[in-house]
């Protein structure tokens, strides 16, 4: 049996590679290979195949191996007709898919993954585009599908697996495919790495040391997918080494959700990392727990030589309570005072500010922006998204603020202040954005 995973292309108004790589279906990927299966892979998204730069001119590298993703303005849907701004494909070119799946020739099934609610459109195109080449049935999966799996069983995909089960997957293609495939008696996440090899080239590598998260944060969607649970250090170290050896870049980043919790786990895997004494730059760009960096992290950190440090603060005042506890500013302060004793630049610490939160008033971003500042750190703006099955989009549904049935791209961060009434104007998230700019 032969199976082709794709990481479509992305339909949105911005889009920047932050260390994107599509890690569920590489873990699908080496969860296929077990099973038996023959297994390929074409990422859209990957600015580092070689291949690329014959369809499309490539933008180049800026930080760390991030950069803008080859793009093009496409024709907006109807419903965002309105919204001021042009509407692109970022990715890979559709002639590059095409050349691909000819290369890769006759499969049995095509998997297709996704991410972003809002980013369902490229996902939807790209599966016409796949209908288009290949008879062989459609499989859509991924983090979209688990969110509101309803608005994926309208996509051109045949089938669509709404889970991270992978345990559930032998079953599921039994029954869609007619085969008779054995259950196999394993812990994905314990005993599988990251199917990289099907990679031919890349810019840097992604790693989570665990999945889920024990925070209940009311604006996060994480706790309620996974059930919190770490990988023994010595594996996640193995997988480093294993495919640091194949590729050799010189960047590798942890996505955990909370790569702090558990801190015997946490300094095993940092002083494991340190004594490989493995030549390359480690980041942590999904927002650490700022409470759980005390001294002995801090340097173990700075040993281990990660290079980028992102830290949740999110907002200031009362909001930091009533969404879920996980940091105040004095968590902020002692971190930060950590971080910079153990020799972390301030253009190496950064924190995450999240603005249009509902019920966040423009004062509360602007205070946590000059709290920020006056730590004398990086500060990022995230926009807020309403996240189906959170606490606030119930809330959100409750008020009337937002409709159940409403389009996922209208919920897309950088839109939402443009027609939504229930957090900040446009003017006012710029505003915010202008004073860290400042």
């Amino acid at each position: 049996m032969r199976a082709l995973l794709i990481n479509p292309n992305i339909h949105d108004f911005a889009a920047y590679d932050f260390w994107l790589k599509p890690l569920g279906i590489l873990y699908v990927g080496a969860f296929l290979k077990r099973l038996g299966f023959e297994v390929h892979l074409i990422d859209t998204l990957n600015r580092h195949d070689k291949d690329l730069k014959r369809f499309v001119k490539v933008p180049k590298d800026k930080k760390y191996g991030t950069g803008k993703f080859p793009s093009r303005v496409i024709e907006k849907p109807k419903v965002v007709k309105n919204i001021p701004r042009k509407f692109k494909e970022y990715g890979a070119p559709p002639e590059y898919l095409e050349w691909k799946m000819k290369e890769i020739g006759n499969v049995d099934i095509v998997m297709v993954t996704s991410t972003m609610t809002y980013w369902y459109h490229g996902v939807w195109e790209t599966i016409r585009r796949i209908k288009k080449i290949t008879d062989s049935p459609v499989i859509l999966g991924g983090i979209y599908t688990q969110i509101i799996p309803q608005h994926a069983k309208k996509s051109p995909a045949d089938f669509v697996f709404p889970t991270n089960r992978l345990e559930l997957l032998p079953k599921f293609l039994n029954d869609i495919l007619n085969l008779h495939l054995k259950d196999i008696d394993i812990d994905w996440f314990e005993d599988l790495d990251p199917a990289y090899e099907l990679y031919k080239s890349i810019g840097y590598l992604v790693f989570t040391s665990s999945i889920g998260c024990p925070f209940r944060c009311t604006y996060c969607i994480t706790p309620r997918m996974w059930k919190f649970k770490r990988r023994t250090p010595e594996k996640v170290v193995e997988s480093i080494l294993r495919y640091k050896d194949i590729f050799d870049v010189r960047d590798i980043v942890f996505f955990d959700d909370a790569f702090l919790v558990g801190k015997g786990h946490t300094v095993k895997l940092l002083k494991l990392i340190k004594n490989e004494r493995i030549k390359t730059r480690f980041h942590l760009p999904n927002g650490i727990h700022a409470r759980l960096i005390d001294e002995e992290i801090a340097y173990l950190l700075k040993e281990a030589n990660f290079k980028t440090i992102y830290l949740g603060y999110e907002t200031s005042g009362e909001l930091q309570e009533k969404t879920g506890g996980k940091v105040f500013d004095k968590d902020l302060i002692r971190a930060v005072e950590f971080l910079k004793n153990a020799g972390f630049t301030k253009d190496e610490i950064r924190a995450y500010v999240l603005v249009n939160l509902p019920g966040q008033k423009l004062q509360d971003a602007i205070r946590a922006v000059e709290f920020l500042k006056e730590l004398d750190i990086g500060i990022s703006v995230n926009e807020y998204t309403p996240i189906p099955g959170t606490p606030e989009w119930n809330e959100l549904i409750k008020n009337g603020k937002i409709a159940p049935d409403i389009d996922p791209l209208l919920l897309d961060n950088s839109i939402l202040p443009y027609w939504w009434n229930g957090g900040m104007s446009k003017e006012e998230v710029e505003y915010v954005k202008s004073i860290v700019r400042s």
